[in-house]
């Protein structure tokens, strides 16, 4: 019989305040004293300075050729991570052996919060319907069914799980088949709900989705907070407090601020500053991190939320909580993510995500919460929710006198392409952002002078972009029939803001003050009002297209509120048999337009033959007649409101 090995561990059984901690002696029955026959009981010992083992362990001696595992609990006095040499024994009826070994010391107190869930994209691989409602679900070779499921059946698996068993704990966060599954599926609702107000479900997000806020305007994110709040917390009776963001493939930077400002304090994502995978699936450890995986992520402004960082990704615990084949093969593979993980977390706390892309509820979690902690003192394995994991994070800090880093640094891991790969997605984004945000607020000034405002459509138009928000969506990385119907919703988007945008417009022109104009100017004369959206004064290039009035001459003339010309490109004209100008597009420079106001020009006749190098105008060429409409100059940046023109409105006496 010999001892093959001595290993540390961080397991500690015995009472919380006077904890034994665990360490593994290999016994192996081999060599000259190998021990044949009946079985043997084997008695183990460890001492050495400070350490001692105050109950023996006791285990059956291997069967020749061998070896065994037993943990060996020892009281240690020396700290944390110091190292200790000891000799461990091991005695049986008619013989011992003998081993000097080296213990590492280590820290009781811990505990590992393993939150299920599942993570739900509506559009990916797939479109939202097909990833939504309960599909076909066929059995593989082997009879399995498999592990990725449509939404509407992952909430039903998962609540049934919570059901069933008292220890199941688990959270739901996007809107994108939250929303769907309350609505249709009415048979769930009291369960989910009581589960909600028993603190066994936690929503998270505290958004629509999970948006990827680095490529979308501030505002998007800001809405993607208020439609998810406002049904979270106000319709399902939730306490978002985690904004959930596992997959997001980047971050704006003021996103923190933007978050806590909206009522939430913690959050929790796995891609971001140390590529895709993380340290350890990147360059092999963790401990090579340059913080720690729980820090006060900080915006700009200095407001922010308390993050916890999943080193190993949000699928992490998915191998211990589900694919193992047993309990003590899923033990094991938790045990080996806590000691991965707790290297590097800010308290003795460690947040393990079980769960994966469209998962059902892991088979593990529970058993293992129930066999560990019968089995350990510490570190201790719970099935919980994120907000007891942070709230034990925030007690640790206070008892300890933990101070968390604050980490301003960009959050934005490479992906290759994610931000220039199908460029038009991005450009749809910001030019319906832009129409929406116009919209908005030229609406709201023309309800203010007895206009309807369009609510309805506005709402339906930002649900459209907090939807294309996802970080699935305006990054690209979706398929194909997904693509064609983000496209589809984008064009909806803008269609709805632009339409909101012209009515104002044309409401605001209607009523704006153009009789200074008019002191010398022909009865016919048309005034053009350039209206600014943006809050700060602007110059920029107009476009509108003109339907003259059929006693219009050959030609006209542009003239700003001061009577100085103005130059401008026309091309699409039109004219009539006579020579009599019917319709053209002109394109002039707009300047010092005041902010959220407007400007007036004068359009007056003028001779055909009044064009040339000396009067302010240069033709395009005369084209077929285009559908009248009015254009919007294109914004400079992302959320910048544009300017409008309205040519419609006759000089007012």
């Amino acid at each position: 019989m010999l001892i093959g090995g001595v290993e540390s561990t961080d397991l500690f059984t015995g009472p919380p305040d006077q904890p034994l901690q665990i360490v593994r002696v290999r016994l192996v029955n081999t060599g000259p004293a190998v021990l044949t026959g009946a079985r043997p009981s084997v008695t183990l010992t460890i001492r050495g300075s400070g350490v001692a083992t105050p109950r023996p362990a006791v285990v059956a001696a291997p069967a020749p050729g061998a070896q065994a595992t037993a943990e060996v609990a020892v009281t240690a006095g020396a700290p944390a991570g110091s190292t200790v040499a000891v000799l461990v024994t091991a005695a049986w009826p008619g013989g011992s052996t003998e081993l000097p070994a080296d213990i590492t010391v280590a820290e009781p107190g811990w505990t590992m919060w393993m939150v299920s869930h599942f993570h739900y994209d509506p559009v990916w691989w797939s479109t939202q319907g097909q990833f939504t409602e309960a599909r076909l679900v066929l059995p593989d070779d082997r009879g399995e069914l498999p592990e990725v499921r449509s939404a509407f059946e992952l909430v039903r698996l998962h609540l049934e799980a919570a059901r069933r068993d008292p220890d199941y704990k688990f959270v739901l966060a996007e809107l994108d088949y939250l929303k769907p599954h309350f609505d249709a599926h009415p048979q769930d609702r009291a369960d989910l709900l009581d589960l909600i107000r028993a603190g066994r479900i936690e929503l998270v997000g505290g958004s629509y989705n999970e948006p990827n806020t680095n490529l979308t305007c501030v505002e998007s994110t800001i809405r993607n907070a208020v439609y998810g709040i406002a049904y979270q917390r106000d319709v399902l009776g939730g306490d978002p407090r985690t904004a959930w963001m596992l997959d997001a493939f980047g971050f704006d930077p003021g996103y923190p601020g933007i978050m806590a400002a909206a009522g939430l304090t913690e959050s929790a994502w796995a891609r971001g500053p140390f590529h895709q995978w993380g340290p350890r699936a990147s360059v092999g450890d963790n401990r090579l991190m340059q913080f720690k995986s729980e820090f006060e992520w900080l915006s700009p402004g200095g407001t922010g939320l308390l993050t916890s960082y999943m080193a190993n990704h949000y699928s992490a615990g998915w191998l211990a909580g589900h694919h193992a084949t047993d309990l003590a093969t899923a033990e094991a593979h938790a045990y080996e993510q806590f000691r991965s993980l707790a290297p590097v977390a800010a308290t003795r706390n460690v947040l393990l995500p079980v769960g994966g892309d469209h998962t059902i509820p892991p088979r593990w979690a529970a058993p293992i919460h129930r066999d560990w902690n019968a089995r350990y003192t510490w570190p201790r394995f719970v099935t919980a929710v994120p907000s007891e994991f942070f709230a034990a994070v925030r007690a640790a800090a206070r008892e300890q006198d933990i101070w968390f880093t604050p980490q301003t640094r960009d959050m934005n891991p490479v992906y290759t392409g994610k931000d220039v790969t199908y460029i038009d997605t991005k450009q749809a984004q910001r030019a319906a952002e832009t129409a929406v945000l116009d919209g908005e607020r030229l609406a709201t000034l023309a309800w203010l002078t007895g206009a309807s405002y369009p609510a309805a459509s506005l709402d339906k138009a930002w649900r459209l972009l907090v939807f294309s928000a996802h970080h699935d969506a305006i990054t690209g990385t979706e398929g194909d029939q997904s693509y064609l119907d983000l496209l589809a919703g984008w064009r909806e988007a803008w269609e709805r803001g632009d339409a909101a945008r012209a009515a104002a417009i044309r409401h605001l022109g209607g009523l704006a003050d153009t009789a200074g104009l008019a002191l010398d100017a022909q009865p016919s004369a048309l005034a053009v009002v350039v209206v600014n959206s943006l809050s700060v004064d602007r110059t920029a290039m107009a476009t509108i297209e003109l339907t003259l009035p059929p006693d219009w001459p050959g030609w006209l003339a542009l003239h700003d509120d001061t009577g100085a010309a103005v130059p401008f490109l026309a091309d699409g004209v039109l004219r009539a048999a006579d020579g009599a100008l019917r319709s053209v597009r002109l394109t002039f420079r707009a300047a010092d337009v005041p902010g959220v106001g407007y400007r007036a020009y004068l359009v007056r006749p003028a001779p055909a033959d009044a064009g040339g190098a000396d009067s302010g105008w240069q033709s395009a060429g005369e084209q077929p007649r285009l559908e009248n409409e009015v254009f919007v100059v294109e914004a400079d940046r992302v959320c910048d409101t544009n300017v409008g023109i309205q040519g419609k409105c006759r000089l007012r006496s």
